[in-house]
């Protein structure tokens, strides 16, 4: 079959591999129907991040089954559509059970489809076909009404969003916040979009992109263009960074208010990272890192799709066909899917 490679940096292409094949109890295999791009996939393909190729891509991807091990084909039958979470878990480590599966210890740390050394022993999703080992553990069914386009990006940046503002929107829904948009293009307007469906008191999103601003607007979100960071934006309960910069950092810190919530989908390729400490001390803050609890929070979202109408499709700045991936994949979009 075939798979996208990122072969050396800004270059990928089509390879030819064996298909994968059912080895054992408790596996699948999927067919991938619509693949969004990573905001970090760029980063990686254009050698800003510590990935290395050659790896296969694609990480965010739903499908459909083409075959199970015997005991899961009633669980789920030929053809049923699933979202696969991108971390490999096999659902019963003390980390699962836990509800810790981004950490299963059963398979090496951060095991992954599509992203560095998991890929290569997992394989990528823009394939023929992707092999789920720990299926009945790991499989989230969909409803064939869901356009798979639309929740392609649910494994990991619709979740960053979950995890940035949804947690907290959930205990309490009265709660005013910012949304700081950026180099994380998809999470910041999935995070405002997402914000705005639950309600949140008051909701702010700042950007220097127009195109990013306009998308954010058409959910009904209040916008504010800036050219550069100030030292605040004002206080929120809530700080969501998706900006990628030391500056939006800082001043997303800045902009918390007593005893807020920062959440940010930013990744610094470091250890040294200052933060205002005497400030957040004085003033009370909690802030969360880390990535995304993929299999736990897939649900999550996918209840708000398909039960209250929440809609992440208007995110997404371009739609590729299959043949048009390795190109588009390289392309400057905010969010790509590339679709069947």
């Amino acid at each position: 079959m075939q798979q996208l490679l990122f072969s050396k940096r800004n270059r990928v292409e089509w390879e030819e591999v064996p298909d994968p094949k059912l080895s054992g109890p408790n596996q699948a295999l999927v067919r991938p129907l619509a693949v969004a791009r990573c905001d970090l996939d760029l980063p990686i393909l254009r050698g800003q991040t510590l990935f290395r190729p050659p790896f296969p891509l694609g990480h965010e991807f739903v499908g459909e089954i083409l075959e199970t091990s015997e005991e899961l084909s009633s669980l789920f039958p030929k053809g049923t559509r699933v979202a696969v979470p991108f971390q490999i878990s096999c659902g019963h480590c003390t980390n699962c059970e836990t509800g810790l599966t981004k950490s299963c210890s059963t398979v090496p740390h951060t095991s992954a489809y599509g992203m560095g050394k998991g890929a290569k022993e997992f394989g990528g999703a823009i394939s023929d076909s992707v092999l789920v080992p720990y299926a009945k553990e790991m499989l989230i069914p969909f409803s064939n009404k869901t356009d798979p386009a639309a929740i392609a990006s649910i494994s990991d940046n619709i979740v960053e969003a979950w995890k940035l503002v949804g947690l907290h929107l959930k205990q309490n829904k009265n709660r005013s916040v910012l949304v700081l948009g950026g180099f994380a293009s998809s999470i910041g307007l999935y995070t405002a979009a997402l914000a705005k469906h639950m309600g949140a008191a008051d909701l702010v999103y700042v950007d220097t992109d127009k195109k990013r601003l306009e998308i954010a607007e058409s959910y009904g979100v209040k916008v504010e263009q800036i050219a550069s960071f100030p030292k605040s934006l004002g206080k929120f309960d809530i700080v969501a960074d998706a900006n990628g910069t030391s500056e939006g950092w800082d001043c997303g810190l800045r902009s918390l208010g007593i005893e807020g919530e920062f959440g940010s989908a930013s990744i610094f390729w470091t250890n040294n990272i200052p933060i205002p400490y005497l400030e957040l001390y004085n003033n009370g803050a909690t802030i969360r890192l880390g990535r995304v609890r993929s299999r736990e929070w897939i649900p999550e979202i996918l209840r708000l799709v398909e039960e209250e109408g929440f809609d992440p499709s208007k995110v997404t700045t371009r739609k590729a066909s299959w043949s048009e991936a390795p190109d588009a994949f390289l392309e400057e979009e905010t969010k790509l899917i590339v679709v069947r």
